[in-house]
C-alpha cells in the first residue's frame, strides 16, 4: 500500500511539474504565429491578431482582445472580443474525437459554444449561443448595406461543414433581438429609422442558400413578416437577395415623422389598410426594395 502511495505521489508530482512548465514555458509566440498562418490559409482569407495569448486553467487557452477581419476589408473586424477562452473536451479526447469549448466576452455580452471536428477537419457539429450581445457594437453590418443597427441579441446558431468555406455547410439559427432600431443608409420619404420592440428570425443554411423560414417584427413603429432566400457568395457583400414580406406601420407613429404625410399616403395605397407587401432583391451591398 505504501508503495502504491509512493508511486502515486511521484506521478502527481510529475503532473504538477509538467503543468507548471507548460504555463511558464508555453511557446506563446510560436503558437500565435501558427494561428496567423491558419487564418491566412482560409477562404476567404482571415487576418488574426491578439494582444496576448497564454494557457489557462482548466487546461485551455485564453486570448486577450482577439480580432478577426477579412483580407478584403481589413479595417472592419468580423469578430473581436475583450476575452476569448478555448478548452478541449476532455471526454472527447478519451473517445478519440476532438471537441473544443469556448466562451467570450464580446460586444457587451457573452458568446459561448462548442465545436466538434470530424473527417478532413470539417465540423461535425458547431453550436453557438448569444446572450445580451449589443448589436450596435458590431461594426461589420454597414458593409452589408444595413446601416446602424441597435438592439440586444439572444439566440443560438448550429452548423456542420468546413470552417474555411462556410457557404458549403449546413446549419440553423434561432435569433431574437429586443429594444432595437435600424437607421437606414438611404432615408426613404423622410423615414430614417425603423424602431422595433422585438425581431425574431428562424433560418436554415444548406448548399450555400440561406432560407429565412420566418422573420417577424413587432415594433414601436412597425410590424411585419419576411421570408425568402439568400444565395451566398464567397464575397459576402455580393450575396444575392430574394425576399418577400409585408410591413404595416402604426398611423400614430407616421404622424410623428417629418415625411409622415407622404408615407401615410404611400401605405394607404395598399389593399389591406396600411399593410403593404414588398420584395427585396439585389445584393447585401446594393439591396433593391420595392412595394408590390
Amino acid at each position: 500500500m505504501k508503495r502504491i502511495l509512493k508511486f502515486s505521489g511521484y506521478a502527481l508530482y510529475a503532473i504538477l511539474v509538467t503543468v507548471a512548465l507548460l504555463y511558464y514555458r508555453f511557446p506563446s509566440q510560436g503558437f500565435y504565429d501558427h494561428l496567423i498562418r491558419l487564418a491566412d490559409g482560409m477562404d476567404p482569407g482571415i487576418i488574426f491578431s491578439a494582444r496576448s495569448l497564454h494557457p489557462s486553467f482548466p487546461p485551455g487557452l485564453q486570448l486577450m482582445e482577439p480580432v478577426f477581419s477579412l483580407k478584403e476589408s481589413p479595417a472592419t473586424a468580423v469578430f473581436k472580443a475583450q476575452r476569448l477562452s478555448v478548452s478541449p473536451g476532455i471526454g472527447s479526447l478519451v473517445r478519440g474525437d476532438v471537441a473544443w469549448f469556448f466562451d467570450a466576452n464580446a460586444y457587451g455580452g457573452t458568446i459561448t459554444g462548442n465545436v466538434q471536428f470530424g473527417k478532413n477537419d470539417e465540423t461535425a457539429g458547431l453550436s453557438v449561443s448569444f446572450e445580451k450581445v449589443r448589436i450596435h457594437e458590431y461594426g461589420f453590418l454597414p458593409d452589408f448595406g444595413i446601416g446602424d443597427f441597435t438592439g440586444n441579441l439572444k439566440g443560438e446558431v448550429t452548423y456542420g461543414g468546413p470552417l474555411d468555406r462556410l457557404i458549403m455547410g449546413a446549419g440553423t439559427g434561432d435569433i431574437h433581438i429586443t429594444e432595437g432600431k435600424i437607421d437606414l443608409l438611404n432615408p426613404f420619404l423622410g423615414l430614417e429609422t425603423i424602431p422595433f420592440g422585438e425581431l425574431s428570425a428562424q433560418v436554415t443554411l444548406k448548399k450555400g442558400i440561406v432560407n429565412l423560414k420566418q422573420v417577424s417584427l413587432d415594433g414601436k413603429g412597425f410590424q411585419g413578416v419576411l421570408s425568402g432566400t439568400i444565395f451566398l457568395n464567397r464575397i459576402m457583400a455580393r450575396s444575392r437577395l430574394n425576399l418577400k414580406g409585408t410591413i404595416e406601420p402604426f398611423e400614430a407613429y407616421l404622424k410623428t415623422l417629418k415625411g409622415g404625410a407622404a408615407l401615410l399616403s404611400l401605405f394607404q395605397g395598399g389593399r389591406n389598410g396600411l399593410k403593404r407587401s414588398f420584395v427585396i432583391q439585389g445584393t447585401f451591398k446594393s439591396p433593391k426594395f420595392r412595394f408590390i
